[in-house]
C-alpha cells in the first residue's frame, strides 16, 4: 500500500485538498441560517468598526460604483477567484516544494476548521444585509443571489481574505522571481478591497480570517519537520 500511495502522491495530496474544500462546502450549507441574530451581530461589528475607525466600507464601495464595469470584475473575482488562485497556487506549490506544500496545507485545514466554528457559534450577516448602508453588488450589477450557494451568515472570519493571505505568504516565501513575491503581496490587499467593495465582509471579517490563518501557518512552521521527502519531490520553479 505505501508503494501504491508513493506512486500517487500527488494524486492523493490533490484528493485531500479536494474533500476538505467540498467538506468546507457541505457544512456552511448545512448550517442554518439564524436572520435575527446574524444581523444582530452584524450591527454590533459594524459599532465595534466605528468605534475603531475602521468603518471604511461604505467610502470604498461608494468610490467603486462610480465605475461599475470595474465592480462587475470584482463581482466575478469575489465568485470565482477564491477558489481558482487558491488552487492554482498549491498545484504550484506541490511542485515547488513539497515540504511546503504539506505546512501550508495544514495551515489552511486548520484555520478553516476554526473558521466554520466560529460561523456556527457566531452567525453574522455580511454588510450587504445587515442594513448598514452597503448595496449588494452581486444583485444589483450581476444579478447573482449568492445566498443560494453557500451558507450567508458566515461573514466573520473571512475565510478570503484568511486564504489570500495564506496564498501571499506562500509567494513571498516561496517564489522565486520578484514579480511574484510582488504578487504575493498585491493578492491580499486585492482580495480585501473585493470583499469590502461587494459588500460581502466588513473590515474587521477580513482581519479575524487573517487572524486565525498567520497563527496556523506560525504553529506548522515551528512544528517539527520531517526529514523524509516524498517520492517525486521537484524543486520546481
Amino acid at each position: 500500500m505505501r508503494s501504491v500511495a508513493a506512486r500517487h502522491y500527488g494524486l492523493t495530496q490533490i484528493a485531500i485538498v479536494v474533500a476538505a474544500v467540498d467538506a468546507y462546502e457541505l457544512l456552511r450549507r448545512a448550517l442554518r441560517p439564524n436572520w435575527p441574530l446574524a444581523v444582530e451581530h452584524a450591527r454590533e461589528v459594524a459599532s465595534l468598526e466605528r468605534l475603531a475607525h475602521l468603518a471604511w466600507e461604505a467610502p470604498l464601495q461608494h468610490a467603486f460604483l462610480d465605475v461599475p464595469d470595474v465592480v462587475r470584475l470584482l463581482n466575478v473575482f469575489y465568485l470565482a477567484g477564491h477558489f481558482v488562485v487558491t488552487g492554482i497556487f498549491f498545484c504550484w506549490l506541490y511542485r515547488r516544494s513539497q515540504p511546503a506544500f504539506r505546512r501550508f496545507r495544514d495551515a489552511f485545514l486548520a484555520a478553516t476548521a476554526v473558521a466554520l466554528a466560529v460561523h456556527a457559534a457566531f452567525p453574522t450577516a455580511p454588510p450587504r444585509l445587515a442594513g448598514v448602508g452597503l448595496e449588494d453588488t452581486l444583485r444589483r450589477l450581476s444579478g447573482i443571489d449568492v445566498g443560494s450557494l453557500s451558507n450567508p451568515v458566515a461573514a466573520i472570519p473571512s475565510l478570503h481574505a484568511g486564504w489570500a493571505l495564506g496564498v501571499g505568504i506562500g509567494l513571498v516565501r516561496h517564489a522565486r522571481s520578484r514579480r511574484w513575491r510582488a504578487a504575493g503581496i498585491a493578492y491580499p490587499i486585492l482580495v480585501v478591497v473585493t470583499i469590502v467593495v461587494t459588500g460581502n465582509h466588513f473590515v474587521l471579517d477580513a482581519i479575524a480570517g487573517a487572524a486565525i490563518v498567520a497563527p496556523a501557518l506560525l504553529v506548522v512552521e515551528l512544528a517539527p519537520r520531517r526529514g523524509v521527502e516524498q517520492p517525486g519531490s521537484s524543486p520546481g520553479s
